[in-house]
């Protein structure tokens, strides 16, 4: 498998551009996946400077309702025709974010959730015999206190948002277990453990950032709460590969414990899984 950045908040290269957001594009011994898509059309652009044809994705997958995550929906429904999108049943509910000027809006386009190519998910959905979606995480463990500034709406209150609408994705190939896991929401800890029930063993890699740092806050979690990550995750022999909402502060507390068991990716970065 050959994994590919095409939108993080860094570039490896000044070739690429970069973007608070989140796309990876995987190439399986299959099939051709797309997992998140930017906030913009900027994951286009990124892959056409990669050498990818975004025409040939037969499969993508969108990690959850927030525009860092779907902004460049409605451009990949426009550059790939038949590729179906796989989208939570709640992504398309309502979602804010808490900032130091006000509640503002971050969801996804409203006009794009009956589109007809995009694929209502559940709990936990099977894709394929090698593809598995799941959003039933329950664990606790290590969460994120700036995840309390994402809200969902009751009635006309703003509510922490329990991130029902998350989704994980369980990729299998030639013997490899990668789990994908967009922001980590509900604690990359608690991710990998419910990945390891489904997949009955640990993943070998896990894709994806860990929210360890509140961008509408601009600051990162406590060193005690980033060191307590490292060590469980240090603890389940899988390699870590990660950005976006990990924070550059987490990751060098993270990467100074595992070493080598976790790698950063920046847009436009290659990595043979």
């Amino acid at each position: 498998m050959r994994l590919y950045t095409l939108v993080e908040e860094h570039a490896a290269d000044p070739a690429f551009g970069c973007e608070h957001g989140l796309s990876f594009y995987l190439e399986t011994e299959r099939e051709h996946l797309l997992f998140d898509l930017g906030q913009s059309e900027l994951f286009l652009r990124n892959a056409h400077a990669l050498g990818l044809d975004i025409a040939r994705v037969d499969r993508a997958f969108l990690s959850h309702g927030h525009y860092d995550h779907g902004g460049g929906l409605s451009a990949f429904l426009r550059e790939n025709d038949h590729a179906p999108v796989y989208v939570h049943s709640r992504a398309f509910e309502p979602h804010f974010s808490r900032k130091p000027e006000g509640v503002r809006p971050i969801g996804l386009d409203p006009e794009l959730e009956h589109h007809p190519r995009l694929v209502p998910t559940g709990d936990v959905y099977e894709v394929s015999p090698n593809l598995l979606l799941f959003s039933d995480v329950t664990g606790t463990e290590c969460q994120s206190e700036g995840g309390k500034n994402l809200l969902e709406r009751v009635g006309d209150t703003y509510v922490p948002d329990a991130f029902a609408h998350e989704q994980s994705l369980i990729v299998y190939d030639k013997g490899k277990c990668i789990l994908f896991t967009g922001c980590a929401h509900r604690g990359v800890v608690n991710l990998v453990q419910r990945a390891a029930e489904h997949a009955g063993r640990m993943p070998d890699v896990v894709v994806g950032g860990m929210h360890l740092y509140s961008p509408s806050q601009k600051k990162s979690e406590p060193d005690e709460l980033i060191r307590a990550v490292g060590e469980r995750l240090g603890k389940t022999g899988a390699r870590y590969l990660t950005g976006h909402c990990t924070g550059e502060h987490a990751y060098a507390v993270l990467h100074d414990m595992l070493g080598d068991q976790i790698g950063y990716l920046p847009a436009g970065s290659q990595v043979d899984l």
